[in-house]
């Protein structure tokens, strides 16, 4: 922020003798061309000199004109109120009631859906390994990681037809718990890749922990501090340091698993390979807050980049819905259409996940319809808020009744003309091979209401990421009650003694199918969009 241009508003009363609020800390550039940053709590918020200079001034005491002499130069009254009022808005300022922040705790959610748990506080202990991690970024270890990582996916290619069998057929426990621990260890090896890069450039971080992110077990290292590195070139290093460590390790996996023989050690080698790969693609993706997005702050330089351009984006669409004036956040063409792309890509990350695990979490009965609910819910809650705002802007902006009404109307109607358009409907399920033939197998709680004689069945492979279809059928004669493996519904290799009661159909085959069980698909017809989603996510939890 800056002080060179003042507001003619009549300054709050607490703002008419500032001071600063409570544990609001002042720190200098950390170098060269470094900039300073006021602190409170876990807030970090870059001022120019001047700024910092005057917050160092506000004891309680000394009016505006009294702050503005002290400044000398062009100071003026009116600018350090419009400083004021800035830093106030900012939560720096004393009300009379401010006290300073309490010290985090352990536990910490960061909206919409992280839980942290701190595990350590490194403070400056981590910063006596500075020495180690200078060399450590030498350019020359930097690139032997860069190969290593494409000489990983070469190795993948390499073993493509590999690679292809394990991603498409039932893996055992042991290769689950051995993909999911190293994804652990490798996500925590990729924060301590952030500590070491800011370590290495005189920051320091503030916490290191565990956490659950959307469900998903992760480490977690809080590097805030990067904001008062003097170059962004040094914040943006941070960012990708996570990401480019994790493909290293990506690209290790691969080269160890090449020469291995077929068995649970490589197909767990190349699937925390492809994991990590995955990972590390998505966490340089800028339209969530992961490290792609705070390399992309960094490089522009703009604090709560996201925040701001997709504010600005939801008041382009109120502007251009239903009319009236709105303010920017932010001057660039760009961050509108960046803040567009950060408001749809939650919803198109989470309706491809759902599209990608659906099938699996319909074949779970109950339990995976309430996962795929909970994911539906969490997209509703999203529209919601969005729509929310929306309405608030459009109501700030002084917008014409009729043309809100109008608008909103029409939108109505084709939203509820969209709840009408037909769409396939597939009902998902498992088939097995009896002695007296190939079933099809439901759980308990599936949609078995519109399975009819004569309907197709596509006859897959149950891999955990691929299916390719093993053979086809019709649907014949309800069978009698009766008993299936669960390796049937879920892509896990088990012994015998795990079967789950199901409910069952004749299938005439018109392919046999590869394997003796693997998933299904039905193909029920058409239904309107409304009683395919009320059968998919609400009829599982009626009576």
């Amino acid at each position: 922020m800056s002080a060179t241009t003042a507001s003619p508003a009549a300054p709050a009363a607490h703002t008419q003798r500032p001071n600063r609020a409570p544990g609001t800390e002042i720190h200098p550039p950390m170098g060269d061309g470094g900039t300073w940053v006021l602190q409170r709590g876990p807030r970090y918020i870059r001022v120019s000199p001047d700024v910092a200079g005057l917050a160092q001034h506000f004891d309680g005491e000394r009016d505006h004109a009294e702050l503005a002499r002290l400044m000398g130069g062009t100071w003026s009254a009116a600018m350090v109120g419009f400083a004021v009022r800035r830093l106030d808005e900012l939560g720096l300022i004393d009300d009379g009631e401010m006290t300073a922040p309490r010290r985090e705790g352990r536990f910490k959610m960061v909206p919409p859906f992280t839980f942290q748990f701190t595990l350590l506080r490194p403070g400056r202990a981590m910063q006596s390994l500075q020495p180690l991690f200078v060399r450590l970024g030498n350019r020359y270890l930097i690139g032997a990681a860069l190969l290593t990582a494409l000489a990983g996916l070469a190795a993948l290619a390499v073993q493509n037809t590999f690679v292809t069998g394990a991603l498409s057929g039932p893996l055992s426990p042991l290769t689950y718990l051995g993909v999911l621990f190293g994804l652990i260890a490798g996500t925590s090896i990729h924060e301590l890749g952030h500590a070491a890069t800011l370590i290495r450039y005189g920051g320091r971080p503030s916490r290191i922990g565990i956490m659950l992110f959307y469900l998903m077990p992760a480490f977690f290292c809080d590097v805030s501090d990067a904001w008062r590195l003097p170059k962004r070139r040094q914040r943006v290093h941070v960012a990708l340091a996570g990401p480019a460590v994790q493909t290293f390790l990506a690209g290790a996996a691969a080269l160890a698993a090449w020469p291995l023989a077929e068995g649970s050690l490589k197909t767990t080698l190349v699937f925390f390979a492809l994991g990590s790969y995955l990972t590390g693609l998505l966490n340089l993706l800028p339209f969530i807050k992961l490290d792609g997005y705070i390399a992309l702050m960094s490089h522009a330089d703009i604090p709560y980049l996201r925040d701001r351009a997709i504010t600005d984006a939801r008041r382009a669409l109120a502007r251009l819905l239903f009319g009236g004036r709105y303010e920017r956040e932010l001057t660039t063409r760009w961050t509108t259409w960046y803040g567009l792309a950060c408001m749809a890509f939650p919803l198109y990350l989470l309706s491809t996940a759902l599209q990608l695990w659906i099938d699996l979490l319909r074949r779970g009965g109950w339990i995976g319809v309430s996962l795929a609910a909970c994911g539906v819910s969490y997209g509703l809650y999203f529209l919601g808020r969005g729509t929310r705002r929306l309405a608030g802007e459009v109501r700030a902006a002084g917008a014409a009744r009729l043309r809100v009404a109008t608008v909103t109307g029409a939108l109505a109607a084709a939203a509820a003309a969209l709840l009408l358009l037909p769409v396939p409907h597939t009902v998902s399920a498992a088939y097995v091979t009896r002695g007296d033939g190939v079933e099809l197998v439901l759980l308990d709680g599936a949609d078995t209401d519109r399975i009819k004689p004569g309907q197709r069945v596509t006859l897959t492979a149950n891999g955990p990421v691929l299916h390719p279809t093993t053979g086809t059928a019709t649907v014949g004669a309800e069978a009698p009650d009766g008993t299936a493996p669960l390796s049937s519904f879920f892509p896990i290799a088990l012994g015998e003694g795990y079967d789950m009661p199901v409910t069952g159909y004749r299938l005439t085959l018109d392919r046999v199918p590869d394997e003796p069980t693997g998933a299904a698909e039905v193909d029920t017809g058409r239904l309107p969009l409304w009683e395919a989603a009320h059968r998919t996510y609400v009829s599982p939890f009626l009576p």
